[in-house]
């Protein structure tokens, strides 16, 4: 094939594995008027912008205003709320806090203002809620319980309705509230429950979870009832809802989430990474607790997070209503099919398309890794001994995919540290503009570079770099982060389909486009989450990421014809 049509292919390749996995983040539009879940995303909206006219912290009457609206809505449906009331002290939270994430150092933290450390920490604690003059303050957890009549087990969902002191929530969290008022509007008349359905609105998220931490302490009883609990929360003010963090054993409630959303986004190695993390939710008290759980939030647009611009008029209306269709969803399949928890497995997942998850076993990922390493190493012994390359050949293009790799990050690395100094941007910064120009600049460079080797070395040669890179990164994550393997081991069996039509003509181009677009879909959102959840300053460990599918596509279409 004439090299201008090839480099053509590469193009057209990157864009559109691009594009496909871009998609996948974006939220569903709002319903017309026409749409069957019109009134309730108006009802939606219209109990957000009367509980986000401002901050409401725990202990404030704004919060008591939210409050009463929340009950009223709540008694307008003829249902009963149980309001569980705990007072909570200043040493409380900072015991509480020292006891998940350790005693601060105040040896060498400075005396500011003349302010001790410790006071300070003491300080910080107190500006998270309106603490009465005797450092206390009253959390109100409202639980509401749809009973069905045949059982007495069902599903939780969750959300929290008090807000940092600066801002007042629209998506964090008050979205998610008025949205499961809703799924608890549509729900409230159906004779045929099967599952109970329990929608908890709790107190205290922001000063540390407390009121699901009183909540899981004072109901022992809710664990033997609860077979799943469904936490709703925001990092972000835009973009789809992102199922982020599971239980461990997770492999039926991700099949649950499969069954129940119209509109799934989720990524399995987003749960490892978070439970790697310091960070909690409020379904953080329930997994300690024992139960299982999964965990929604909107990640994009953290710029607003805890920020006065987290308001109604901000709050994205494609991703207000992802949070309403997930809630009427979720609520809907557990009045139909309640969830069992049989099979006591880990699993591997990633989204494949807008509307479905692709799940395996944590045993069937393992597997799967074996058989691209066994594939890929009995691949590379027979080219050896074939005589296609030499060992060298392999060390030789290795080192050139780690050095464009090294390049990459330094040039990426080098635009991020210049860029943030010369628009004063702090490190926990999202800029979308400056990601995608850093993403595109590094990119064509990558491109460049791998367009230039590979037109010299036949697939085989230019893979013989690029596959033991590969093999390293399968058994590496399959030991040390499973849930990422899926990404490696199909890049490796993909290359490897290609290289064996390579004969084939016609087949080994077919086999070029279809394969090089699906492992540069796999890689966009692993990219672009980093992104997103790490800020700007992680953008070389994304760039890192994206060369070696660049790479790749390059070798599939610019090496020379055998």
């Amino acid at each position: 094939m004439p090299r201008t049509i090839s480099v053509f292919l590469v193009f057209i390749v990157l864009m559109t594995g691009i594009g496909l996995g871009g998609h996948l983040f974006q939220p569903p539009k709002p319903p017309s008027k026409s749409d069957a879940n019109y009134p309730a995303y108006e009802q939606m909206m219209t109990n957000l912008k009367a509980t986000t006219v401002s901050p409401h912290p725990s202990g404030s009457n704004e919060l008591e205003s939210v409050r009463a609206h929340l009950l009223e809505q709540i008694r307008k449906m003829n249902l009963k709320a149980t309001v569980d009331k705990v007072t909570v002290t200043v040493e409380d939270v900072k015991a509480d806090l020292i006891e998940r994430k350790g005693a601060p150092d105040f040896k060498n933290i400075p005396t500011i203002n003349g302010i001790s450390p410790e006071e300070g920490f003491t300080n910080t604690i107190r500006a998270k809620a309106r603490f009465d003059k005797n450092d206390k303050v009253v959390l109100q957890n409202i639980l509401v319980k749809l009973d069905a009549p045949e059982t007495d087990r069902g599903i939780l969902m969750s959300a929290h309705y008090d807000t940092k002191p600066e801002t007042p929530g629209a998506a964090d969290d008050m979205i998610s509230v008025v949205a499961m008022l809703e799924a608890m509007r549509q729900q409230m008349g159906n004779p045929n429950l099967k599952s109970d359905l329990y929608f908890l609105f709790t107190d205290g998220e922001e000063l540390g979870a407390m009121g699901a931490k009183s909540f899981v302490q004072s109901h022992p009883e809710m664990q033997k009832k609860i077979d799943l609990v469904v936490n709703l929360e925001a990092r972000g003010n835009r973009g789809s809802l992102l199922m982020f963090e599971t239980s461990n054993r997770n492999l039926d409630a991700v099949h649950y989430l499969q069954s129940a959303s119209s509109h799934p986004l989720s990524f399995s190695f987003l749960s490892a990474l978070y439970h790697r993390m310091p960070n909690g939710t409020d379904l953080t008290r329930f997994l300690k607790a024992g139960y299982s759980g999964l965990n929604f939030a909107a990640a994009e647009g953290a710029e607003n997070y805890h920020k006065e611009t987290d308001s109604f008029a901000n709050l994205d209306r494609g991703t207000a209503y992802h949070f309403l269709l997930t809630a009427l969803e979720i609520a809907d399949h557990a009045s139909q099919v309640p969830f069992k928890e049989g099979r006591k497995q880990d699993s591997l997942f990633f989204s494949l398309s807008p509307s479905y998850l692709m799940i395996m076993s944590s045993f069937t990922s393992y597997i799967l890794s074996l058989v691209a390493v066994v594939s890929v190493i009995w691949w590379i012994n027979l080219q050896i001994r074939k005589g296609n390359f030499q060992l060298r050949t392999i060390m030789a293009g290795t080192s050139y995919l780690l050095g464009v790799m090294a390049g990459a990050v330094l040039l990426s690395w080098g635009i991020v540290s210049g860029v943030t100094q010369v628009m004063h941007l702090g490190e926990s910064t999202n800029n979308d503009m400056i990601f995608f120009s850093i993403i595109f600049i590094v990119g064509i460079c990558s491109l460049i570079a791998g367009i230039i080797r590979a037109r010299k070395l036949s697939l085989q040669e230019s893979l013989a770099g690029l596959l033991p890179l590969l093999l390293l990164l399968v058994v590496g994550s399959a030991v040390l982060f499973q849930e990422i393997s899926y990404l490696f081991s199909l890049t490796l069996l993909g290359t490897l389909i290609v290289v064996l039509l390579n004969k084939y003509r016609i087949a080994r181009w077919i086999a070029s486009i279809v394969i090089g677009t699906g492992i540069v879909f796999l890689y966009t959102p692993v990219c672009w989450l980093i992104y997103v959840l790490f800020m700007l300053p992680f953008t070389p460990v994304a760039v890192a990421i994206s060369v070696i599918p660049i790479l790749i596509v390059s070798a599939l279409f610019v090496t020379k014809e055998t």
